[in-house]
């Protein structure tokens, strides 16, 4: 063989050994990207997700149920909606609570609440057993989200408890503006009035406490249950207007000692 085809060879053999060299390297690159991808992309998929009612342990209650003294962000938004300068309590006496609720979409949410920092141990507990066992609940946000409008809120079903204001067609302070009282499901568990006005309007379908359908609090309802047990009162056991959605607790000022 000559010299020159020598060096031809020479070179070939260069190549193929590069070729396989560059080969071998683009597949180490790719099996790596492939078990990262099988590693990680799972974590990120289940970011911000929560875990079902059966997933959800004991030692995951401080997790997802927790409360806080308001914060400033929370506070911003509360301050002159829900807030206001007359109300009754003050902004230390309030929690800011998180808590997860199972949908009737049939999916897990975080809600969130302002509560009077005497009920937010109760809260925590009476909604992680809600979860527990999947009690149905359309939504939970600050009553902000709707400008502090009592009709507004219920009628979109929203669950709350803290809002600064007086009982309709008095002047005498809420329970809510003490952040001691809260709604639950106020759509489907209307305030019926003594004169026979339902509150919301749209929950006048509900009025009818004789009627079966989902998602109506009485007696035999397991949020009922929870809320008693906790010492809170039925709104369905007041004399005259009946609230359905309400349960409410009274306290002494020891009580609210921390």
């Amino acid at each position: 063989m000559s010299s020159k085809a020598k060096r031809k060879s020479i070179i070939l053999e260069i190549i193929l050994i590069i070729s396989a060299l560059v080969l071998g390297a683009l597949i180490i690159v790719m099996v790596w990207r492939n078990k990262t991808t099988q590693i990680i992309e799972p974590q990120r998929t289940l970011a911000g997700s929560f875990p079902s009612p059966v997933e959800l342990m004991e030692e995951d209650k401080q997790v997802y149920f927790a409360y806080v003294p308001v914060p400033d962000f929370i506070f911003n938004r509360m301050n002159g909606v829900s807030f206001k300068e007359d109300t009754p309590v003050a902004r230390e006496d309030l929690r800011y609570l998180k808590v997860l609720y199972w949908g009737i979409d049939n999916k897990p949410h975080q809600g969130e609440l302002i509560v009077h920092k005497a009920i937010a141990e109760d809260l925590v507990d009476i909604f992680y057993k809600l979860y527990r066992a999947g009690y149905p609940i359309e939504g939970i946000q600050l009553i902000d989200t709707f400008g502090a409008n009592d009709e507004i809120s219920m009628t979109k079903n929203n669950t709350s408890c803290f809002n600064g204001r007086k009982i309709a067609g008095t002047d005498k302070w809420s329970m809510h503006a003490y952040g001691l009282a809260i709604d639950i499901n106020p759509l489907y568990n209307p305030q019926v009035l003594s004169d026979g006005t339902v509150l919301p309007i749209a929950g006048e379908a509900y009025a009818d406490r004789e009627a079966s359908f989902l998602y109506k609090i009485d007696e035999k309802d397991y949020a009922y249950k929870l809320f008693t047990e906790h010492g809170f009162t039925w709104g369905g056991d007041f004399n005259s207007s009946k609230d359905y959605q309400h349960f409410e607790k009274k306290i002494d000022t020891e009580d609210t000692m921390e």
